[in-house]
């Protein structure tokens, strides 16, 4: 846990966090990370909105990139090796003459991450606690292995831009894909791709004659980024939004969504459950919800209950496809 391993590197390097010092946050996972740091002096880097929001609300200067150079970067790693390599060299970028601190679950990858960096330098410190490692050094010192790049670029299929830390950012999902295969051609007017991505289906979308305009929502910034590479015409408005929180200028027609049921590497079955929600409150009375899901979520009863009907149209032994019809009149009402 971050906040007790940051809590060990402060009482041995006490000096590391001096008042006054200007800290770069890069990549929190929980609003509470920041709570020892002072808003005035912390800028935080991140793309996901639902940090963004409440640190921005908090005081916190906050940003999908910074343009200036602070005294110390704290990383928090992601589950993503390629991503996290790409958020130390940012560190090291903006933390010049200064120091580095990153942290990190071993399940999250910090034993590979501080093998890789020890063959090349050595730490200031580096310490065991809470089921992972906070290691700190100096940006002067620090010495990265020729492999890492900063700024990665992937192409699938010769098709579509991807960035790593984006989900499926080396494949095209098998569920998203199913989805795809079960979407009528016929669809028409205005609809939403929830938790869009890098814009794999909002890009079938796009080319459907009959529709005119679709919103393509997503936490990530660095997703959303992807899926404006990836899209062709102005049919479609990428929103950078949690679409939990989102609200439809106005009600759509249809909606399509392979929804996350993960949180912070956990499964959360209430994660998918709100975007079924969300669905059902941004519909007209005759709209449709498509969506693809694992076939072990139980998301049959939060349908049921937003829904007048919901069936399974498709699927295999992996996944369902499903399509929801008219949402109820207590589900369209504001929030």
């Amino acid at each position: 846990m971050f906040v007790k391993r940051l809590s060990s590197l402060n009482d041995i390097y006490p000096d590391l966090f001096e008042a006054n010092k200007k800290v770069c946050f890069i990549y929190p996972q929980y609003v509470t990370d920041l709570d020892h740091f002072d808003s005035k002096n912390t800028v935080v880097l991140t793309d996901d909105i639902r940090m963004y929001s409440p640190l921005s609300r908090a005081g916190y200067n906050c940003s999908p990139e910074i343009n200036y150079n602070v005294d110390i970067s704290i990383i928090l790693l992601p589950k993503s090796k390629e991503l996290a390599r790409e958020l130390i060299i940012i560190g090291l970028e903006k933390a010049k003459g200064g120091h580095v601190v990153i942290d990190g679950d071993k399940k999250d990858g910090i034993i590979s991450i501080t093998k890789e960096l020890e063959k090349k330098f050595s730490f200031d410190i580096k310490l065991s606690k809470a089921h992972g490692k906070i290691l700190a050094f100096r940006t002067d010192q620090a010495l990265l292995p020729p492999t890492w790049h900063s700024r990665k670029v992937n192409k699938i299929n010769s098709e579509f831009v991807t960035v790593p830390g984006v989900f499926s950012w080396d494949h095209v999902d098998a569920a998203s894909e199913l989805l795809k295969n079960y979407l009528p051609n016929n669809l028409k007017g205005c609809g939403a791709d929830l938790g869009a991505g890098w814009g794999f289906l909002t890009k079938f979308l796009e080319k459907l004659e009959s529709v005119d305009h679709i919103y393509a929502i997503d936490a990530s910034k660095r997703a959303l980024e992807c899926a404006i590479k990836n899209c062709e015409t102005s049919k479609v408005k990428f929103v950078w939004e949690d679409v939990q929180k989102w609200k439809a200028p106005k009600p759509l027609d249809f909606i399509v969504m392979n929804p996350p049921f993960h949180s912070n590497g956990k499964v959360d079955i209430k994660l998918g459950e709100m975007f079924i929600i969300s669905a059902a409150r941004n519909l007209i009375k005759d709209g449709n919800l498509h969506m693809v899901s694992n076939r072990h979520l139980p998301y049959e009863n939060i349908l049921g209950r937003h829904f007048a009907g919901w069936k399974e149209i498709g699927g295999d032994k992996k996944f369902k496809v499903i399509l929801a019809e008219k949402p109820l009149a207590v589900s369209r009402k504001k929030p």
